[in-house]
């Protein structure tokens, strides 16, 4: 995997693909983007909303993107409970690693 300010492969895409409709999913109507974050390794995805909570940022690390083809990427956010994360998370950042979900000051 080559990750960066441009995904490079087709698994690549798909996986990043697959992370936005989960997130469309459980956040219907929000304006849903991504970028690659070199410092973290990361892609971090902005959910903004009308109403509360306004903000969200989930920040993906590679390593957990790299861990599951795409089509078990949504089952893997449920299992981690990625929403209900991002939902009570006012105002910190959702990691989501493969050693799991952490709140974060942003």
């Amino acid at each position: 995997m080559a990750w960066g300010p441009d995904a490079n492969t087709e698994d690549e895409l798909e996986k990043l693909a697959a992370v936005r409709s989960y997130l469309h999913e459980q956040f219907p109507g929000a304006s849903i983007r991504d970028s690659y974050d070199a410092g973290r390794l990361a892609q971090v995805f902005r959910i903004e909303s009308d109403g509360v909570g306004g903000l969200r940022d989930a920040v993906v690390s590679t390593e957990f993107l790299d861990e599951y083809i795409p089509e078990k990427m949504g089952k893997a956010l449920i299992g981690l409970r990625v929403a209900e994360h991002l939902r009570s998370a006012k105002g910190r950042e959702v990691l989501v690693t493969s050693w799991g979900v952490e709140e974060k000051e942003g």
